[in-house]
């Protein structure tokens, strides 16, 4: 399915060609943010949709981006802290295995696996807004720290104490025995 013209104005057929190309090879990784940022979000494909609207709208400033993943992550997430702010979802069971289940062990192991990833994702969604985001940056969307800063327009100084912070954070809240 192609991107349909902005409200500004219809898009030439590069312009078109270059969000086709982005729709289908960015809303997998977008959609996969929303949803581990933002806990349940049910809306996920939605805020996506809206944020290639929104590029389409402003086709000028994407198509001159040189991180065109970073611009669209970007609006992505300023989407996501609107809704959050009105709502702060928790995660469905079936999220949070999405990204951690994997087979192998015994029934035993697993189950000691799964609850630990359960209280693991129960503390991230606890961390504060600016430390949850950079660990959901980091090990959800694969994104280097330099990205992060450059996403979140903060030093790359900032970027590496909030990791630090966070992981401070989770070992106080998940207390021993959950990894190191």
């Amino acid at each position: 399915m192609g991107v349909r013209s902005g409200v500004r104005g219809a898009l030439t057929a590069g312009e078109r060609d270059l969000l086709d190309r982005l729709v289908r090879e960015l809303t997998p990784r977008l959609v996969a943010y929303v949803r581990r940022a933002y806990g349940s979000a049910p809306d996920a494909e939605d805020i996506v949709a809206e944020t290639f609207c929104r590029a389409a709208g402003n086709i000028a400033a994407l198509r001159t981006s040189t991180r065109r993943d970073l611009y669209l992550l970007t609006t992505v997430r300023n989407l996501c802290r609107d809704g959050f702010r009105r709502r702060r979802p928790t995660p469905t069971p079936d999220e949070r295995l999405e990204q951690f289940s994997h087979g192998g062990g015994d029934a035993p192991d697993r189950a000691a696996d799964e609850e630990r990833r359960r209280a693991l994702r129960a503390a991230v969604a606890e961390l504060p807004e600016s430390l949850r985001e950079i660990v959901v940056l980091r090990l959800a969307s694969g994104l280097k720290f330099e990205e992060i800063a450059e996403l979140l327009h903060i030093p790359l100084g900032t970027a590496l104490s909030r990791m630090h912070a966070a992981i401070q954070r989770l070992r106080e809240m998940l207390g021993p025995g959950h990894g190191s």
